[in-house]
């Protein structure tokens, strides 16, 4: 199973490589990141399918990649490539699609290998039942893809209005804090991992603790954060509003 999940990770993160290359957009990247977990899903399904738990532990991921994905491409397939692979760009001389194809591409297809930890895992063991955990997983699943559809809603709502352009949102879920889009993603994967859980997987939280890293350390919270040093409304607005987990002290701007 291990080998045909790589395989398929593999095969789709090359597929876009190249559909970035044709497009000369490497944002197109963020189009498969849902993609990729639902093949990894439908993959290691496919090995165990006679397993009640597998089934729901397939539809969650079924429910959050088709709409992350549905929400990206309609977002970056006509769109200019994102501020931060242009960043990328002008570090990258005179190959930039050598360092896309293993500094993006192919090291987001690990990532994805990494993260999906608990899927793999879990469905490995084929368990029938859900336990009380598995269903817990599952409302705290539907809570953050809840949390996070309805950020990303809101905030292309908020970016379509004229009025708003060149704005920062801090209205709606921007209200509760400064990430609600990447707070309900975070939330969503501790979900994944629980609906998943079996007492002998344990180890397989590493998943959501390397989407939560990510997030907050390296490829989320820092690269938007640094856009707006400069800009003294959203430094103000960082000091009165928690930057990721709503109901919480405020945290300062990361540099």
């Amino acid at each position: 199973m291990i080998i045909s999940v790589f395989i398929a990770v593999m095969f789709l993160m090359h597929f876009f490589f190249l559909l970035a290359v044709w497009r000369r957009n490497f944002g197109l990247v963020d189009i498969a990141w849902g993609q990729g977990f639902i093949v990894i899903s439908l993959v290691s399904y496919f090995y165990h399918f006679n397993s009640i738990k597998n089934a729901v532990v397939l539809g969650l991921v079924l429910c959050w990649g088709l709409r992350l994905s549905l929400y990206l491409l309609t977002r970056n397939w006509k769109a200019p490539e994102d501020h931060r692979y242009l960043e990328m760009r002008k570090t990258w001389g005179n190959h930039p699609n050598l360092h896309a194809y293993f500094k993006v591409f192919l090291l987001q297809g690990f990532l994805m290998l990494l993260i999906s930890i608990p899927i793999t895992s879990g469905m490995a063991l084929a368990d029938q039942e859900l336990s009380l955990i598995n269903k817990i997983g599952v409302a705290i699943f539907f809570f953050g893809w809840i949390f996070e559809s309805y950020a990303d809603g809101f905030l292309k709502r908020y970016k379509a209005n004229p009025a708003n352009k060149g704005t920062i949102c801090m209205i709606g879920p921007w209200k509760l804090c400064r990430f609600p889009n990447y707070f309900g993603e975070i939330t969503l994967w501790y979900g994944i991992y629980l609906a998943a859980f079996n007492p002998s997987t344990w180890w397989s939280i590493i998943g959501p603790l390397t989407i939560n890293f990510f997030i907050l350390k390296i490829s989320g919270v820092p690269l938007l954060e640094k856009k707006y040093l400069e800009r003294s409304e959203y430094l103000d607005y960082a000091a009165k509003v928690p930057r990721l987990i709503p109901f919480t002290p405020p945290s300062r701007v990361t540099t």
